[in-house]
């Protein structure tokens, strides 16, 4: 749910919710050959093995089994089993650090892919699509694609909430001020931005502005604008 406060016109009116056009490269077209993954049907093989890998050593990390593991794969041995610590020290090994409180992310399955690569003694480029050297971009497509530059909305005194999850697009109406847009945002009582106080909303859109979809905080598990808020809390003594 990561948040950003952008400074737009009073008049603009794009829907909420919706990827904001200026984001949206109109020469994305997908490599016929690899559609649009960049890589070739071996390596994808690859990839959703080594997700079940990963997934065995969160298992082990949880001491419970996730429901793939009960039906729905070709386990013999082990169907139903929750591996021991000895599954977390491959696991740990593999991405080249233990699971987060998320699990493995994508990327300590694309280093585990990577290290069973090189164990294999196969070059870098292994898996990789041959048409499209890995963009997954048609390559009749590509020059267009990679000249073109995104635009921002139409700036100006107004004050928005855009999400930043997608490639961005607004999940608030403008507002003439911060106090407005903060008070907006503090009725909010669906999705991951309820709760947050209107203090809390205020000191965010006039300190940084921008929020991670969330962040642990001396062992607690925060949303990203409370916590940024509260940092700025911290540094003032107030708040706002």
């Amino acid at each position: 749910m990561g948040r950003e406060v952008k400074r737009v016109a009073l008049d603009f009116d794009w829907p909420l919710e919706k990827v904001w056009e200026g984001y949206l490269n109109p020469h994305c077209a997908k490599c016929p050959t690899c559609k649009g993954s960049g890589s070739t049907a071996a390596m994808q093989r690859l990839e959703e093995i080594v997700n079940l890998l990963m997934l065995s050593g969160e298992d082990a990390t949880r001491g419970r089994c996730h429901p793939y593991f009960h039906n729905g794969v070709a386990l013999y041995h082990t169907e139903g089993k929750v591996c021991g610590s000895d599954m977390v020290e491959l696991t740990t090994a593999l991405a080249g650090r233990a699971p987060s409180v998320f699990g493995h992310d994508c990327l300590d399955r694309w280093c585990a892919a990577k290290k069973i690569i090189a164990a294999a003694g196969l070059p870098e480029s292994w898996g990789i699509c041959p048409d499209c050297e890995g963009d997954g971009i048609d390559l009749s497509h590509k020059e267009a694609y990679e000249a073109w530059k995104p635009t921002e909305p139409p700036s100006g005194e107004g004050w928005q909430v855009w999400e930043t999850v997608s490639e961005g697009s607004p999940i608030s109406p403008v507002f003439a001020t911060p106090e407005e847009l903060a008070r907006h945002m503090s009725k909010t009582r669906w999705g991951a931005d309820r709760g947050q106080s209107y203090d809390t909303w205020l000191s965010f859109i006039t300190g940084p502005g921008w929020a991670p979809s969330c962040v642990m905080k001396e062992g607690v598990l925060m949303d990203g604008v409370s916590a940024v808020a509260g940092a700025t809390k911290d540094k003032t003594g107030a708040e706002g």
